[in-house]
């Protein structure tokens, strides 16, 4: 004889809820594991687009104070030059002619070796050779501009710079398109 005041669940009941417990918890799961993802890869991509914002930022005070500019496009090298004009000498007793006046120049290189974006500053202009920056090892006074270049690439018409700089972390990518302006005037060198 049973009694009616027995409280509990049938194996059946217990079966069902255990069942139905392990499908909630698979979905929580999946959500948890998604959303993860999700998270991460928007994480890359907005660390891809800050550090593409503060590499244009620092290209672009380099270029406003550059009066002449060049891309090589074999080596993936643009090249800034930062001249300055000393005024001819005035002319010594019993000269003719004053002579000309020349032209002093610092130079900054921008270039790509092996996904990596380096600069190197304040060369003699007359050092510069584009394909010795990016076929030998890099010196280790160039610093190390970004380690996520997956391209760069400089288009130079007037005194417009328009830069393209590509970048990849991961699955993530981003391209950024910028044009800058030299302010300090173009001049034709050397």
């Amino acid at each position: 004889m049973r009694r009616k005041d027995e409280n509990g669940f049938t194996l059946v009941e217990l079966v069902i809820s255990m069942g139905m417990f392990s499908i909630v918890m698979l979905a929580i799961m999946f959500f948890l594991t998604a959303g993860t993802k999700s998270y991460g890869h928007s994480k890359s991509e907005l660390n891809l687009q800050m550090e593409s914002q503060m590499l244009l930022n620092q290209i672009r005070d380099i270029t406003y104070s550059s009066n002449y500019a060049k891309y090589d496009s074999t080596h993936k090298a643009l090249i800034l030059y930062d001249v300055d004009k000393i005024p001819a000498p005035t002319p010594s007793a019993g000269a003719t002619a004053a002579p000309a006046p020349t032209k002093t120049a610092k130079v900054t290189i921008v270039y790509l070796v092996d996904d990596k974006l380096y600069l190197r500053k304040d060369l003699d202009p007359t050092a510069v050779d584009a394909a010795s920056l990016t076929t030998t090892c890099v010196a280790m006074d160039d610093f190390l501009f970004s380690r996520y270049m997956q391209d760069f690439k400089a288009t130079i018409k007037k005194n417009d710079v328009q830069l393209t700089i590509k970048m990849k972390n991961g699955k993530s990518k981003y391209e950024l398109n910028e044009g800058i302006t030299i302010r300090n005037g173009w001049i034709t060198y050397p």
